[in-house]
C-alpha cells in the first residue's frame, strides 16, 4: 500500500504525494525538484551569505521555489519553507519529523503543511512551510516564549509559566489553553523532550492579537537519546517521571474545566490506536517505528495510570 509522502495516508495512481497535499504545501500543486544534495548544503549555504542554521538537534535551510526553474532555491531573505536534511548523528530525521506532525495533525493540533521530498541524490528531506508568512509573502510578527520571558537559557522555565503567557495574551485564550495541552500531552506521549522554550511561540496579527503559532519541532528526540528526561521544561515542578497527576496540574494552572481536562485525556486514549497504526505504516524503517512504538506504549502506561 503506497502513502502520502506528506499526511501518509494512502495513496491511489502514481507519485508519492498527494495533488491536494502539493497544492497546500506549494499553491499549485506542482513537486518542485531539489538541486542539490547532502554533500552541496554547505556551498548552498555560501551562496546567501549566511551560514547554517541549527536548532537544538536539526540543522535547517530557508528555500523558496524559483518562480522560473521550478527548483527550490536556498535564500537568505525571502524564503517561505523550510528544508531540513537527514543526519548522519540521528538516523531517519526527517521521516520522524514527518510523522509526529501527522500524529499532531491526527487529533487535530494546528500543523503547517509539510511533507517528504527526494534531493538530487535520493537522500529524503523534511520541507514545512513556513506559518509567520502571508500569502502575499509579507512577513507575521512572531515571538518566541525565549523571547517574551527574556530568558537566558531556553532550557529553564516551566510550562506553567508558558501557560500563563497564553493566558495573559492570546485573545482566543480557552482554545490555545487546550491547544497548549493536548500539544503537551502528545509530546510526552511520542518522548519529545526538546520543546524548549524556542519551540513555542505566539504569532502576532496586525491588529494587536496573539495566538498559539502553530506546532513546529516536533519530533521523538526520546528514541535518540535514551537518557533524556520526559519534558525540556518543568511540569509540577519536575522534567523527569512524569505521571497523571503532573498533567492535571498544569491543566488547573490554565484554568481548565475538569470536565475539558477529561476530554483531553480522552481524545489522546482514543487515539491511541491510530497513533500506532499511523507509526507502523510510516516511512520509519522497522528498526526506528519499534523504537518508536516502544517509547509510545511505555508513555501511554504512565499516562494512563490514574
Amino acid at each position: 500500500m503506497n502513502r502520502c509522502f506528506c499526511c501518509g495516508n494512502q495513496l491511489t495512481g502514481n507519485g508519492q504525494h498527494h495533488p491536494k497535499c502539493l497544492k497546500l504545501l506549494f499553491k499549485n500543486g506542482r513537486l518542485p525538484s531539489i538541486p542539490f544534495g547532502l554533500v552541496d548544503l554547505p556551498a548552498q549555504v555560501s551562496k546567501t551569505g549566511g551560514r547554517m542554521s541549527i536548532s537544538g538537534i536539526q540543522m535547517k535551510l530557508s528555500v523558496r521555489v524559483n518562480p522560473e526553474s521550478f527548483e527550490l532555491e536556498t535564500v537568505a531573505e525571502g524564503g517561505t519553507h523550510i528544508l531540513k536534511p537527514g543526519s548522519n548523528t540521528f538516523p531517519e530525521l526527517p521521516q520522524n519529523e514527518n510523522l509526529c506532525m501527522n500524529l499532531a495533525s491526527e487529533i487535530e493540533l494546528s500543523v503547517p503543511p509539510h511533507g517528504l521530498f527526494h534531493m538530487a541524490d535520493g537522500n529524503l528531506c523534511y520541507i514545512i512551510k513556513r506559518f509567520d508568512r502571508l500569502e502575499d509573502g509579507m512577513k507575521m510578527h512572531k515571538e518566541t516564549l525565549y523571547q517574551i520571558l527574556n530568558a537566558d537559557e531556553k532550557y529553564r522555565g516551566s510550562l506553567e509559566q508558558i501557560g500563563k503567557i497564553i493566558r495573559l495574551h492570546t485573545y482566543n485564550v480557552g482554545l490555545d489553553s487546550i491547544d497548549f495541552f493536548e500539544r503537551v500531552l502528545l509530546s510526552f506521549l511520542i518522548g519529545n523532550g526538546d520543546m524548549h522554550l524556542k519551540n513555542w511561540a505566539l504569532l502576532i496579527r496586525d491588529e494587536g492579537k496573539a495566538e498559539l503559532a502553530p506546532c513546529y519541532d516536533f519530533v521523538s528526540s526520546k528514541i535518540y537519546i535514551q537518557d533524556e528526561e520526559d519534558s525540556a521544561l518543568s511540569i509540577n515542578g519536575r522534567k523527569n517521571k512524569l505521571r497523571h497527576v503532573d498533567f492535571e496540574v498544569l491543566a488547573d494552572s490554565l484554568k481548565m474545566d475538569p470536565k475539558v481536562t477529561e476530554n483531553s485525556f480522552r481524545k489522546l486514549y482514543k487515539a491511541k490506536d491510530q497513533i500506532i497504526e499511523m507509526t507502523m505504516h510510516s516511512e520509519l524503517s522497522v528498526e526506528w517505528q519499534q523504537k518508536l512504538l516502544d517509547v509510545i506504549n511505555s508513555r501511554y502506561e504512565r499516562i494512563e495510570a490514574v
